[in-house]
């Protein structure tokens, strides 16, 4: 018997992970275009860029006026200057070709039990929705790893208007699958964004913990809601008819 009707899940380093640190990607992509730089150099950047974008700029500009490829743009540039290349013509076209590739499966690696446990899921009942901090690329991502097909419901948070933790992202779904949070848990990576942002709007939540760390810093978090993969899910989520 089904203890819960609806399951959630965040997807970067939940259900997909990039294929190569970013700081590779970046580097990569710039060889096609005759660049050499420093792939650690160049991914150290980007962690700085990213988190400062994110809070000066917030859900891939959505409410900024910007396009996600802009803003992603920005990242780009910015990342190569600081390593210092600095040549804008040759910027903006690895800047649009990064763009592009990770719209693609050939950028991500789906981890090993995704699939069959998602297609478990469906057999037995189970409805299934993401719900993702990622720009409008989420889609065509889950579709080129065959993934969307199991979902209900796909919300990026760009097409939410809102990004977790803010309950409204989780409340969004709920309303579109129309249950009710007692009977959804949400699986996610990020203990702030996907497990304290579910509980907040009264779902059921779950963190994949694939490594086993988080589950040590974390003892404000029973240690029976920390997945090492998705194969767990089965016993969390079947209760015995007795």
């Amino acid at each position: 018997m089904l203890r819960l009707k609806v399951l959630t899940f965040d997807v970067n380093n939940t259900l997909i992970k990039v294929r190569n640190s970013v700081g590779q990607q970046y580097a990569q992509v710039a060889s096609h275009f005759d660049v050499k730089v420093n792939a650690d150099e160049l991914g150290k950047a980007y962690r700085v860029l990213y988190k400062e974008q994110n809070k000066k700029r917030p859900n891939f500009g959505a409410e900024s006026g910007i396009t996600s490829e802009q803003w992603w743009g920005e990242i780009v540039h910015k990342s190569f200057q600081q390593v210092g290349y600095t040549e804008e013509n040759t910027l903006a076209k690895i800047s649009a070709k990064l763009y592009e590739d990770y719209k693609h499966a050939s950028s991500w690696h789906v981890f090993p039990e995704v699939k069959e446990m998602l297609k478990f899921l469906n057999k037995n009942g189970v409805c299934l929705g993401v719900i993702s901090n990622m720009d409008e690329r989420l889609i065509p991502i889950l579709q080129e790893t065959d993934l969307a097909q199991h979902f209900a419901c796909i919300l990026p948070s760009i097409q939410a208007k809102c990004h977790k933790p803010d309950p409204k992202i989780f409340q969004q779904v709920l309303d579109r699958l129309r249950i009710p949070a007692a009977d959804c848990a949400h699986i996610g990576d990020n203990i702030e964004k996907d497990y304290y942002g579910a509980k907040g709007v009264g779902m059921n939540a779950f963190v994949i913990d694939r490594d086993k760390t988080l589950r040590q810093q974390h003892d404000d978090i029973p240690k029976e809601q920390f997945l090492q993969d998705l194969t767990e899910l089965e016993n969390k989520i079947f209760q015995e008819i007795k």
